[in-house]
């Protein structure tokens, strides 16, 4: 009997070759380590756009008349925007109708607050009444007021521009990265050869930050990038402000007409000495996206964002509006959806309303922007609790965490994970890979070799669009070539022959990789032979490519099945699990439900009776669509403001995977 795989030392693991499609996707449309028609009902008009209106006003008959702008009284951008909206309106019939009253009588709508030095009380004045009937332009041009302006800019990429998450594209950030999905981002620097940065505006988080210079002061958390954030040694902290005194202004670096940035000490800097009244006339960033040279480019061809111009006070409502008790689990929708509306791309937005990216963009801002969960979502990567499982299983109590789990941890307290040992993924109805790693959800796990440094394990229920042919090329009868992992073990045979046959293990065909009854494993030539003389079948065997890994070194295998992230199958239960992932074929558009379902069942065969939840299917609840009566925003069964089931979600998660990395057809879901 050959003796079990070992390993030698984590270098001995490599990146696996294996592709399964010749399909390449890229998860990194952003982030580089060098560096519904929602109109505001209020108005405000700075003077200086107060002056710009009433010129406008003048020469409003002749159409031809140039518009000149005093330098020092705008944005040049507010230029520009006019002449766009100039030649939008010589190009297209149609036509959008503003009126707006105030409580004033004067005929003069402008409303003028020279003790706001931010701008920001004014933006929710009383006294200020909009009625606006819009219809979308052609030209890419909505004004909400004559004083707010926005228009798609193509791709022109400088530093006050915005960058809105693109829709269109096959494969979007609902697997991966889903804090980009609709993401509205301001660019605070960018050079085409060097690298461009930025933050984004629509991620506000409850969680607060102290304030180690101002005594009984705390700053509201905005996750501005996944570049270095709050879980990083050195955070980069951005804090965006309209202040107008001299010293703030000396401070900061302006990015545009009234928007500046600075940094978190100068802030903290600027409340002690009185010029910002306190952490509120802030808006404070934690993190960057980044690009590098050329990167953005690239991707604006491939339509993976849409570039916008838009003016200051349009974004600095916007940023207002979501400080005053905007729910973090909305995760900033509304605002990418007004910008997409403005720049004439409404009917874009409302196409995708609601869709599988926005909920798991949801799920992604429920687990890191809301106070209290931490990133409970995709527990599995990102371990929340440290120590034994017993302080695990203390810390749990009373928690958020799934009851499943909590069964599972306790449980696993008497087992031990070794080679040979079948394990399936939690059956918490809040699967801990909803958001990463999404094809560990309700897998089927075989640990095949583990040493004091890592445990190896592969996956055997995710077959590929191709087969390996033990009968010779063209052959009908060809094995699924079944994915197992992202790696691949230095000097072992690419691919993992395995079965579970009773008349194999008399024939001495393999050998046991938990030195009991189980699953063998057998080397490709020995198993080639077998079938070539009859003595095999090829649906005797399972033929793996490619294998997951769990490193000793801060954290294990045996933790996440301590933690109820796994549980253990139990031995009388493997053989009839391997029979039915037997009866899966080749993937194919055509079988892709099939081969799911097949999955499905020997995941569900796989549970173990001593548990005290017998079923893993739930159980039927009632739904609400919105906020409204019985809706619980407490349920987090519940993806927020909808009414899809978190479990639901995740298996859909998982089918966008397969459907996306293996098939290599992610709008087949």
């Amino acid at each position: 009997m050959a003796a079990p795989l070992t390993l030698t030392s984590p270098l001995t693991i490599l990146l696996a070759s294996f592709y399964c499609t010749s399909c390449a996707f890229s998860f990194s449309p952003s982030s580089v380590p060098i560096a519904s028609n929602n109109n505001s009902n209020n108005l405000y008009r700075s003077r200086s756009e107060a002056t710009l209106l009433r010129a406008a006003s003048d020469d409003n008959d002749n159409e031809d008349d140039e518009v000149i702008l005093s330098e020092s009284e705008d944005d040049w951008r507010t230029f520009r925007a006019k002449l766009v909206m100039g030649e939008s309106s010589s190009s297209s019939s149609t036509t959008t109708a503003t009126t707006t009253t105030t409580t004033d009588s004067s005929t003069d709508n402008t409303i003028i607050d020279d003790s706001d030095l931010d701008g920001i009380g004014a933006l929710f004045s009383s006294e200020t009444v909009q009625s606006t009937t819009t219809s979308s332009l052609s030209s890419g041009f909505t004004p909400l007021d004559p004083s707010q302006w926005a228009y798609d800019s193509g791709k022109v990429i400088e530093q006050g521009a915005v960058i809105l998450g693109g829709v269109e594209q096959d494969f979007g950030f609902g697997l991966r990265q889903q804090y980009f999905h609709k993401a509205v981002i301001l660019v605070l620097d960018h050079d085409e050869n060097t690298f461009t940065k930025g933050i984004i505006l629509n991620r506000p988080s409850d969680r607060m930050m102290e304030d180690d210079v101002n005594d009984g002061l705390e700053w509201r958390v905005w996750f501005g990038g996944d570049v270095q954030g709050l879980d990083s040694i050195l955070p980069d902290i951005v804090c965006l402000h309209s202040l107008k005194s001299e010293e703030a202004k000396e401070a900061s670096n302006q990015v545009m007409k009234d928007i500046q940035w600075t940094s978190f000490e100068n802030a903290k800097k600027l409340v002690k000495k009185g010029i910002a009244s306190g952490p509120e006339d802030f808006w404070l960033f934690a993190g960057y996206a980044g690009w590098g040279p050329k990167q953005l480019s690239g991707e604006l061809e491939r339509r993976s964002w849409y570039m916008c111009a838009t003016d200051s006070q349009t974004l600095l409502k916007e940023l207002a509006r979501q400080s005053s008790g905007v729910d973090p689990r909305d995760a900033g929708l509304d605002t990418w959806e007004l910008l997409m509306n403005m720049i004439g791309r409404g009917e874009t937005a409302n196409e995708c309303s609601g869709n599988f990216d926005d909920l798991m963009l949801k799920e992604w801002g429920r687990g890191n922007l809301l106070e209290g969960y931490g990133g409970d979502v995709g527990v599995a990567r990102n371990p929340l609790w440290g120590g034994s499982a017993g302080s695990f299983l203390e810390k749990m109590d009373g928690s958020s965490v799934d009851e499943k789990m909590k069964e599972a941890a306790e449980m696993a307290l008497t087992e031990d994970v070794k080679a040979g040992t079948l394990l399936r993924g939690s059956s918490a109805d809040r699967s801990p890979f909803l958001l990463q790693k999404q094809e560990l959800h309700r897998s089927l796990l075989l640990v095949i070799a583990e040493d004091d440094k890592a445990t190896v394990a592969c996956m055997l229920n995710h077959p590929a669009t191709k087969g390996c042919d033990p009968y010779g090329k063209g052959s009908t009868s060809s094995l699924p070539l079944r994915y197992g992992g992202d790696f691949a073990l230095k000097g072992q045979s690419p691919l993992i022959w395995l079965h579970c046959s009773e008349k194999l293990r008399i024939a001495g065909l393999g050998s046991s990789l938990s030195g009991q009854k189980g699953v063998y494993k057998c080397e490709q030539d020995k198993a080639l032979e077998a079938i070539a003389i009859g003595q095999a079948e090829n649906s005797d065997f399972l033929v793996i490519s490619g294998v997951c890994v769990w490193p000793k070194l801060g954290g294990s295998l045996a933790n996440e099945v301590k933690r109820g992230v796994f549980e253990v199958v139990p031995n009388e239960k493997v053989e009839q699990v391997i029979e039915t992932l037997q009866t899966q074929t080749i993937l194919t558009k055509d079988n892709f439900a099939k081969n799911i379902q097949i999955s499905q069942d020997a995941w569900e065969k796989a549970v173990d009776p001593r548990r005290k939840t017998t079923s893993d299917k739930g159980t039927d609840v009632v739904l609400t669509t919105g906020i409204g009566e019985g809706f619980d925003e407490d349920d987090d069964t519940i993806v927020f403001n909808s009414d899809k089931k978190v479990s639901e979600l995740a298996d859909d998660a998982l089918q966008k995977w397969i459907a996306t990395f293996l098939l290599g057809a992610p709008t087949l879901t």
